[in-house]
């Protein structure tokens, strides 16, 4: 005679599901991405959506040159659209959270000529010497891309301060971005190795352009550059082609990348060293 005692087994569905790490979902996506590629089902070249261009410029700056520069970056934008338009929001790093890490904030309103956007940035706060995250910001334009499709996510720092989990999030929220068609801008101003081995690797996971340089010792390469991503923003790559330049064709070698469909370990151990 069988025991009334039943034991319940365990099944799939009552074993709670350990939540995957970043680098795991990264390497899923990427994955899933090669696939579609391979299946013809890329959305990398997705369309940007018809009608005025939606941008938003992201400043992660220590020095106060950095808003200047943002400043510059943001007239261009808006010269390079002319009549046919343009609307921006800005992102900025502003005061601390209980971490002593600043928190990533964008204007709520989109700016459609730059002297309005340049009084915002003038009263934007600088709260500069504390720890900030580019997987915010990139989370926030996540967010904001999910109402209203972007053409362009142009980022100009100097340094941040995500570890490793961090920046594959960041990468995850970058690939996003692509898939819904905005493509995503890093620009370096400084020589800090460390930040230019974590953009290096974000551009190679995401399919992103990546550029570094000094405005003090390249001012014609800076020039250059703010006039080609200042094409893009307003009128894609077919105005980035008509603009000519080193910077120009750099930039479009760049937006031909696909984004790698495998993470290999000396990467990381690339990105952390001496961070």
């Amino acid at each position: 005679m069988s025991s009334s005692k039943v034991t319940r087994r365990a099944t799939p569905a009552m074993i709670p599901k350990r939540p995957e790490d970043a680098a795991s979902r990264l390497k899923g996506d990427l994955m899933e991405d090669a696939l579609n590629r391979m299946l013809g089902k890329a959305d990398s070249k997705k369309q940007s959506a018809p009608g005025m261009p939606h941008v938003i410029l992201a400043l992660a700056s220590f020095a106060r040159g950095g808003w200047d520069r943002a400043k510059q970056l943001q007239r261009r934008m808006f010269e390079a659209a002319g009549g046919d338009g343009l609307k921006l929001k800005f992102a900025f790093y502003g005061p601390d959270d209980a971490t002593s890490t600043r928190r990533c904030q964008i204007t709520e309103n989109w700016f459609t000529d730059a002297a309005a956007m340049a009084d915002a940035i003038d009263r934007a706060e600088c709260n500069c010497g504390c720890y900030l995250h580019i997987r915010s910001v990139l989370k926030q334009a996540v967010t904001e891309s999910e109402q209203q499709p972007l053409r362009a996510m142009v980022i100009v720092n100097d340094a941040f301060h995500d570890d490793q989990e961090s920046l594959d999030e960041a990468a995850i929220a970058a690939n996003q971005l692509r898939r819904a068609g905005t493509r995503v801008f890093l620009i370096q101003l400084g020589d800090d190795d460390a930040t230019t081995r974590k953009l290096q690797y974000l551009a190679r996971v995401s399919s992103g352009v990546y550029f570094r340089f000094d405005p003090r010792t390249q001012k014609q390469q800076f020039s250059e550059l703010w006039t080609a991503v200042s094409a893009y923003a307003a009128g894609g790559e077919e105005a980035v082609q008509k603009t000519g330049g080193q910077a120009a064709t750099l930039l479009l070698e760049q937006l031909k990348q696909e984004p790698m469909s495998v993470i290999e370990a000396r990467e990381r151990l690339r990105v952390n060293r001496d961070t």
